[in-house]
């Protein structure tokens, strides 16, 4: 129908899609393919989240300095999009999970203060609160926040109850067990990995599923009885691989 703004919406859905499938070449091609219609167009908030996806693969890959570039694109389109401060939550969210991977602390805090304040400009967006406070709790946790990491936490549990969604339930279990971990709670930490990866693998998340479990590992290994910690890292290390996935947080 030569409707390329449809065509954009299409690539930009399929492509995010695929890469929580674990098809991840198919959604970088879509999601590439997106973010050249969106820009043929003149939406500036599709390409801006376009690019915020992409940029989340490209992480997840390890090309953290490709992903950390995308991501900047995105940072400097969302400044022209009508839901710019939609945009900005999300691409600052994705910032601060590539700045960890990257273990560029200052890059953590200062995409850390942008995200929350993006987050504050516009209000109580559930969706991009959802999607920035799990990698507000692993920033503030970083940096040593640990009661702030709490706080953030108790918000996403009970962002997921309200609405019970599996994956937001799946995010805040995993985030959940970041903070009792950071605290020192390690058995508790072990069996909210655990609970949160059977929950993305439910709904057909490898990788995140992926992530918990490697959690999961690192706590069974630092209990006195630790054997049961080797099978569980192996099952996270196949899961990655058949990603393609190096496996960095």
């Amino acid at each position: 129908m030569g409707a390329p703004r449809a065509r954009a919406l299409c690539y930009n859905f399929g492509g995010a899609l695929d890469f929580q499938a674990g098809r991840w070449s198919e959604a970088e091609t879509s999601l590439r393919d997106a973010i050249a219609l969106y820009a043929e167009v003149g939406s500036a908030a599709g390409e801006s989240l376009s690019l915020q996806r992409l940029g989340v693969l490209l992480t997840a890959r390890g090309e953290l300095d490709e992903a950390r570039r995308v991501l900047g694109d995105g940072l400097v389109v969302a400044e022209r999009a009508a839901m710019r401060s939609h945009c900005l939550t999300r691409l600052h969210a994705s910032m601060i999970r590539n700045r960890l991977a990257a273990d560029d602390r200052p890059g953590v805090a200062t995409s850390l203060a942008e995200g929350l304040e993006a987050a504050r400009r516009h209000g109580n967006c559930v969706t991009c609160n959802a999607l920035l406070l799990p990698e507000v709790i692993r920033a503030q946790i970083a940096l040593g926040e640990l009661e702030a990491a709490a706080v953030s936490s108790a918000r996403l549990d009970q962002t997921a109850a309200e609405f019970d969604s599996r994956v937001w339930t799946a995010m805040a279990a995993q985030a959940r067990g970041r903070v009792v971990l950071a605290q020192g709670a390690i058995g508790a930490a072990a069996s909210l990995f655990e609970t949160a990866a059977a929950a993305y693998l439910e709904v057909e998340q490898p990788y995140e599923a992926a992530r918990c479990l490697a959690l999961q590992a690192d706590c069974l290994a630092a209990v006195p009885d630790g054997s049961a910690s080797g099978l569980v890292r192996e099952r996270a290390r196949r899961m990655y691989a058949a990603l393609g996935a190096p496996g960095i947080e």
